[in-house]
């Protein structure tokens, strides 16, 4: 037995030591270039409104390349570097410029057999907003980089308003992460993009709104949008694949299944990941829910 755990310390050594010799800059680039989780979607997801509602802690649309479990745990093992490297990150993110460009999407050669291991090329730029950099934000609780998202979605509305406003005027060249589609098909390339402007700035309220969430902040637990999520959340569970789980013993053998820790009940997938119609006051419910909570922590 000891020797078997003497070969197993071994080998998680020789495995975290490239890492460990990474900045955090650079550990961050590679978990997005190789973020060690795919899950193929058999069904396209369903297209998203133009009128681009607000997600509920969460993201517009799924995407297929995420951050694995292990992956997410080597950043928390370094989370102070990694969330100030972050942060700088993000604020030198121009919205006015088209994202670095990444390598295509690329599979290994010989699959293990595994879908979370295929990937070895993800697509997705390191320096590009992207659902594997907002998982880092909400996973490490990253609550230090708030202040630069609300800058960073000032910013975006602001660009937004200003393409709206004037047809002369292009509108951020912002690159989805994915292939999302939108419910009017026949869009002009200034329309998508648009579009896609709208989106990430939903999915970074979103994002904000999912931080305080898991800090438990009381005014976004007491708010309507908790309730509308609450609502989603208990309705999914009553569902004939969750139904019988009440608890983490229910739970059949084999199967990862995760509960909420606010309302208690097992998540599953949702076949359209839940949202709320967006209007300015309820961009400005979030923001105000951030800028409190930010004052209650200076």
């Amino acid at each position: 037995m000891r020797t078997l755990s003497i070969l197993l310390l071994l080998l998680v050594a020789t495995r975290s030591a490239p890492s460990a010799d990474l900045s955090a800059d650079a550990l961050i680039d590679k978990v997005i270039h190789q973020p060690g989780e795919f899950n193929q979607m058999c069904d396209a997801p369903p297209p998203i409104d133009t009128r681009v509602p607000l997600p509920l802690f969460g993201t517009l649309y799924d995407r297929e390349i995420n951050l694995s479990p292990a992956n997410i745990e080597l950043l928390k093992t370094r989370r102070a570097e990694v969330v100030d490297a972050l942060n700088k990150r993000l604020a030198a993110i121009d919205l006015t410029k088209p994202a670095p460009r990444a390598p295509e999407l690329k599979f290994k050669d010989a699959p293990s057999g595994d879908e979370a291991d295929q990937v070895a090329e993800s697509g997705v730029s390191p320096y590009q907003f992207s659902a594997m950099l907002f998982q880092i934000v909400v996973e490490l609780d990253a609550v230090e980089t708030l202040p630069t998202l609300l800058a960073i979605e000032e910013k975006l509305r602001s660009l937004l308003a200003a393409a709206d406003a004037n047809p002369k005027t292009p509108p951020p060249p912002i690159a989805p992460d994915g292939s999302p589609t939108f419910t009017t098909k026949k869009l002009s390339k200034r329309e998508k993009q648009l579009e896609y402007g709208r989106v990430l700035q939903r999915e970074l309220l979103s994002v904000m709104l999912h931080v305080l969430r898991r800090q438990k902040f009381q005014p976004v637990l007491d708010s309507s949008l908790e309730k509308a999520y609450e609502k989603a959340l208990v309705a999914r569970a009553g569902q004939e694949d969750l139904k019988d789980i009440k608890t983490a013993a229910d739970v059949p053998e084999g199967q990862v299944i995760r509960f909420d820790p606010i309302v208690h009940v097992p998540m599953g997938f949702f076949d359209k990941n839940p949202s709320t119609p967006f209007t300015p006051q309820v961009r400005d419910e979030i923001r105000g829910f951030v800028q409190s909570f930010l004052d209650e922590k200076r």
